[in-house]
């Protein structure tokens, strides 16, 4: 088998796995606070990786270098992914994938506050359309936002995708020649230890004792498969096929969450959820296709 069909089996892996982790988080946060979840899983995660690339010749980075994937490991995992695990335990699974999937408009509007970037029309656009998507995926739970936690929910989730594109437009920035391979492992070591540190700071955790092995189960699974095989699939993806290509797990991601989140957590569908769930994935489409071929 060639670099490119393992390439393309790579796609098709977090296409669907990362899909699921929206729902996997789900289940756990049921037993163990989100807070508390995420830093076992990334720490762990980055732990592996870690020992895995030091066992393979892997030299310790730089001090610089380690401030670097210091200050990544706190916006793409720590506030990342810590408050978007932490925001599905008030709303959605599914919402969450899908208010996530908008990273490529907010990076947009990122780019064009702090670089000065223009935006071009056929992207202006995109992100019209996009927020149609959010506006018709929210007629939906308008009674929800009378409860504070809904809306508490979506703040969450909204900061943390802030932060997801703002540590990726300092990682496009960065001049360094770093290793995405080893930088990953590092970036979530640190994640998980500065969730650990908010952990105890807020007091949102639990015996691990009480935690039941069904759902240590489901935490394995994420370390595995959606912090260490996906992002390993991922960087490989990104290596072997064109951009644009890879892209794909983008629309494939919210719509396998979609899914589970109605089939096994019960979670609302009306027609305007999916309506606008299309309209948002047609807005994230035309806003990629700009940023890819400018």
């Amino acid at each position: 088998m060639n670099h490119k069909t393992k390439a393309l089996w790579a796609l098709f892996a977090i296409s669907i796995l990362w899909g699921t982790t929206w729902f996997v988080s789900k289940l756990t946060i049921q037993y163990i606070p989100p807070l508390q979840m995420s830093a076992i899983r990334q720490t762990t995660a980055g732990l592996i990786l870690i020992i895995y690339f030091f066992l393979k010749g892997e030299k310790i980075p730089s001090f610089s270098d380690l401030k670097f994937h210091f200050l990544m490991g706190f916006l793409l995992i720590s506030c990342s992914n810590g408050l978007t695990t932490w925001a599905i335990k008030y709303i959605p699974s599914y919402l969450g994938a899908l208010l996530s999937s908008l990273m490529p408009f907010l990076m947009l509007i990122e780019n064009y506050l702090f670089t000065k970037q223009k935006i071009k029309p056929i992207a202006l656009i995109g992100l019209l359309i996009g927020f149609l998507g959010v506006a018709l995926l929210m007629s939906s739970f308008i009674e929800d936002f009378s409860n504070d936690y809904f809306l508490f929910g979506i703040v969450l989730c909204i900061s943390g995708v802030l932060t997801w594109t703002t540590g990726t437009i300092l990682t496009v920035q960065n001049k360094r020649q770093l290793d995405p391979y080893t930088g990953i492992g590092w970036q979530m070591f640190f994640g998980g230890l500065i969730l650990f540190a908010s952990v105890y700071a807020t007091g949102q955790h639990v015996p691990i004792q009480t935690v039941p092995l069904q759902t240590w189960l489901w935490i394995c699974y994420l370390i595995l498969i959606g912090s260490i095989f996906c992002f390993m699939c991922y960087l490989y993806s990104l290596k072997y096929l064109p951009l644009d290509f890879v892209s794909i797990y983008v629309y494939v991601n919210p719509l396998i969450a979609l899914i589970m989140g109605i089939l096994f957590l019960n979670e609302k569908l009306t027609w305007s959820i999916i309506l606008g769930s299309l309209v948002i994935l047609a807005g994230v489409y035309t806003v990629k296709k700009v940023s890819i071929n400018s």
